[in-house]
């Protein structure tokens, strides 16, 4: 690799022992993938904080006692719980203190305690071109594709490894060369009305990660006025029944003004129409069509924007949730702190709605509570909650999850495309 003087001086350990074995972890990547050079980035989204074991914490905890420091601006990726509220949510002491002991390690280290796998809607958004370093699929594909940022997917370790150095290998997504899309997507049949249904941007996304695997699509037929949270959660899905970490949509995201700029001048390597029925087929597979009760409703994977908590306390319109049923809503510090001073918060708590920050639906306590069906309008979470919970979720549009926790039993509206 050609290493500049900074590298060197990163790996001889005169910036520090911690920057030295973050640095040496990060060469070695760089050169089994045979990458010629590394680059600098100028933030990080650390998702090492997501609890899956003791190395990753034992880790961070090693490059606090080296004296180690995040050296670019460092946004905290969500925890399993909510740290204030974690016994209502039912979590163990004993996981409670590994999460304060996971808090104390990545602040010592320099992160900002966001704690939100959407920290694109909490302050920290890269510029058009920006080179990053950020984990989490849904956070990496939303950067890269709508704002037009440049990051590979990163896994834990990494990203503390990029904190601490501000450098990592310039490779895959980095390089303008490898953000070309491979496959074109063809909307086909659909109608106007049908984009105005905010269930319909998780089923594109799903279709399209579905189709697309883990290359490169361009999909082409979305309406100019799309909302940017139906974009989100287009990126959730698709990284999630896809190894996405980049999507184009034509006309729409600023890499792809045009086909021809979205796949740099070269012809599609394959072409796929999607249908209205192709969303009907993808949906039977989402989605439980036949649960025998709803005792949760879970909405917030990725975490709410202010706009969709304005969009739910506007849908339950002065109701109540079921005695029956559990209303959970997750959303981000700063998204709560401006729901508390304009009422918004009261409101929702009023309708019988639980709101969480910190931490993710998928890692809520599912044996704890013997819920029997879950219900959300996530594309993310109705693909992964079967693992998590053992229990096939049933997929719905917000309105549909509203109007089932207020009558206690399972609502799902005909959509357009049905």
């Amino acid at each position: 690799m050609n290493l500049t003087d900074y590298d060197k001086a990163l790996l001889n350990g005169d910036h520090g022992e911690a920057a030295r074995i973050g640095m040496s972890i990060l060469t070695e990547l760089g050169k089994s993938m045979e990458t010629e050079k590394m680059i600098s980035v100028s933030m990080v989204h650390d998702d090492s904080a997501w609890y899956s074991g003791l190395a990753a914490l034992e880790f961070a905890e090693h490059l606090v006692e080296l004296g180690g420091k995040f050296c670019v601006p460092t946004s905290l990726n969500s925890c399993l719980m909510d740290l204030e509220k974690w016994q209502e949510q039912r979590f163990d002491p004993e996981l409670y203190a590994i999460h304060k002991r996971i808090e104390k390690a990545h602040t010592s280290l320099g992160a900002s305690a966001s704690w939100t796998c959407a920290p694109y809607f909490a302050g920290f958004v890269p510029r058009f071109g920006e080179q990053i370093a950020w984990a989490e699929s849904n956070a990496t594909n939303y950067v890269n594709s709508i704002i037009g940022a440049r990051t590979e997917r990163y896994a834990g370790l990494l990203d503390l490894c990029a904190g601490v150095t501000g450098r990592v290998p310039y490779r895959g997504l980095h390089c303008p060369e490898n953000r070309k899309a491979e496959v074109l997507l063809k909307l086909e049949g659909f109608k106007d009305d049908d984009f105005l249904d905010d269930a319909i941007y998780d089923m594109l996304g799903y279709v399209h990660g579905e189709i697309v695997g883990d290359r490169i699509g361009a999909m082409e037929g979305l309406p100019l006025n799309c909302k940017i949270d139906g974009l989100k959660r287009f990126s959730a899905t698709s990284a999630s029944s896809g190894g996405v970490g980049l999507f184009h949509l034509i006309g729409l995201t600023p890499e792809a003004h045009t086909r021809e700029m979205a796949f740099q001048n070269e012809k599609p390597k394959e072409v796929v129409l999607v249908t209205p029925e192709r969303l009907r087929e993808s949906e039977e597979r989402m989605s439980n069509s036949t649960p025998k009760e709803i005792n949760l409703v879970t909405v917030g994977c990725p975490h709410l924007s202010h706009a969709e908590c304005e969009s739910l306390l506007k849908a339950f319109a002065g109701r109540k949730v079921n005695s029956s049923m559990e209303f959970w809503a997750f959303t981000n510090r700063c998204n709560k702190q401006h729901m508390e001073k304009n009422g918004m918060y009261e409101a929702l708590r009023r309708c019988g709605v639980k709101i969480y920050t910190d931490g993710c639906p998928m890692s809520s306590q599912f044996d704890k509570w013997n819920f029997s069906g879950i219900m959300s309008n996530s594309g993310k979470f109705s693909t992964y909650c079967f693992s998590y919970s053992g229990i096939k979720p049933v997929y719905g549009s917000l309105e549909d999850c509203v109007e089932t926790a207020v009558a206690g039993k399972m609502h799902r509206s005909v959509k357009s495309w049905h």
